[in-house]
């Protein structure tokens, strides 16, 4: 089993490309993780699994092992395979997913791309109580934790959304636009250039 992988970043991508040990390395990522990826040429750490078919093998990466661990806790679920439980990581957060299974929240799942309700009962079932206390606590921040709602700069919801739509989502997307916001704090007036300046931050 290749646990994790680390080399020089070849090419982006939703596929992208590690050279490790002379060897280029075909890697399928989710959406937040390809969106965090450096720049081609510098060094890339990911969490790997392995899967094995027929008609092929298919090396998936993920951004830390939390995130893997949620991945096969996933396709451990009959009618859920490797493409489906990384488009269900790249349409919602990993905690976002975990508090969801945990709590038995069927309305959430259904609204992650590529999740019904037949298969969100499913995945409660068969999942409710096996989700990494980790992602647990990242998606239920204790109430004096959270930022207040006056405090959230203003387009922050459009910004989000924009985002979204690039494939990045959660709480990665909401820490980088308040990043972005150390250029300007003018930047929360215009959605578009406040999207731009948040990109940067992952470059």
């Amino acid at each position: 089993m290749i646990a994790s992988i680390e080399g020089r970043l070849q090419s982006k991508g939703p596929t992208c490309v590690v050279e490790v040990g002379g060897l280029g390395l075909a890697v399928t990522v989710t959406a937040g993780a390809a969106a965090t990826l450096p720049p081609v040429g510098d060094t890339v750490r990911l969490w790997t699994h392995l899967s094995v078919r027929d008609d092929g093998w298919t090396l998936y990466g993920f951004d830390d092992s939390d995130e893997l661990a949620l991945f096969r806790l996933l396709i451990s679920v009959s009618g859920v395979g490797p493409k489906l439980a990384l488009g269900m990581l790249s349409g919602a957060s990993a905690p976002a997913i975990a508090h969801a299974l945990h709590t038995g929240d069927e309305k959430a799942l259904v609204a992650v791309p590529g999740i019904g309700r037949k298969s969100a009962a499913r995945l409660i079932v068969e999942l409710e109580g096996k989700m990494p206390p980790s992602l647990l606590i990242d998606a239920t921040p204790a109430a004096g934790d959270r930022p207040a709602a006056e405090d959230a700069p203003p387009n922050m919801a459009v910004a989000l959304e924009l985002l979204a739509a690039m494939g990045l989502s959660g709480d990665r997307a909401e820490r980088v636009l308040r990043a972005s916001l150390g250029e300007s704090r003018d930047l929360a007036e215009d959605p578009v250039r406040w999207v731009r300046a948040a990109l940067r931050q992952l470059s």
